[in-house]
Formats: C-alpha cells, sequence, structure tokens
C-alpha cells in the first residue's frame, strides 16, 4: 500500500477546513433549522475559524492560489476585519445570532464566503442540514 506523504496530508486537512469554514459563513443565519443545533457556531466562532484556516492556506500554500482564490480570501478577510473592530464602526449588537439573520453585514459575508467557494471550485449548494 502507498503511503501518503505528510505534507499531502496537512495540506488537504488545511484546505478541508478551509472549505468548511467558508461553507460555514456561506450558510449563518440560514432560516432552515440547524439539523445538530447543540453544534451551531456563534459568530465570532465562525469567524475564527475561518481567520484560521485562511491563514494556514495562505501561509503554507499561498504561491498555490490563484489570483481569483486569493483575492476572494482577502475580500472576506477585509470584510470580517472591518466588522470585527472593536466599537470602532460596528457594535457588539452585530456579532448576535440575530446579527446573523438580519443584518446586511452578514449577507456580505454570506455572499463573499459563496463567492470564495466558487473560486476554489468548491459545492456552493448547501446541503440540508446546514446553517
Amino acid at each position: 500500500m502507498a503511503r501518503i506523504p505528510e505534507d499531502n496530508i496537512e495540506r488537504s486537512r488545511d484546505f478541508d477546513q478551509l472549505r468548511r469554514s467558508l461553507r460555514g459563513l456561506a450558510a449563518a443565519g440560514s432560516e432552515q433549522p440547524p439539523l445538530f443545533p447543540d453544534s451551531v457556531a456563534t459568530a465570532d466562532q465562525l469567524a475564527r475559524d475561518f481567520d484560521q484556516s485562511a491563514v494556514a492556506v495562505r501561509s503554507n500554500y499561498g504561491s498555490d492560489l490563484s489570483e481569483n482564490q486569493a483575492d476572494a480570501l482577502a475580500a472576506l478577510e477585509q470584510k470580517l476585519m472591518t466588522m470585527s473592530r472593536d466599537g470602532a464602526e460596528f457594535g457588539a449588537e452585530l456579532w448576535t445570532e440575530a446579527a446573523l439573520r438580519t443584518s446586511e453585514h452578514w449577507a456580505d459575508v454570506r455572499t463573499l464566503a459563496l463567492s470564495a467557494l466558487e473560486a476554489f471550485g468548491w459545492r456552493t449548494e448547501l446541503p440540508s442540514g446546514i446553517g
């Protein structure tokens, strides 16, 4: 049996985590009830997961990203960074469960996350139960 090189396993894991975080952001605030209510992530957890996975992919595989992929990640990172400025532009209410569903800023995040999924060639249809 052929052994998969460790760097390929790590790369696969990093990109898989990025895909999951983008799908989580794309589904954030969905009107559909979650399949597993106990596993619903908070707004700050969604942003943190994306940030960690985007940093890992950009740091380790940045030269492998197309311009479109890098731009899509940068746009989403910039939007979340702008939203995260401790009260400078937005208040804490932007990070509530209600804001995930109703805020135009989170609607922008969902759109940017879907664009990033498309840039990577990943499925943009969210399976039932996500959100």
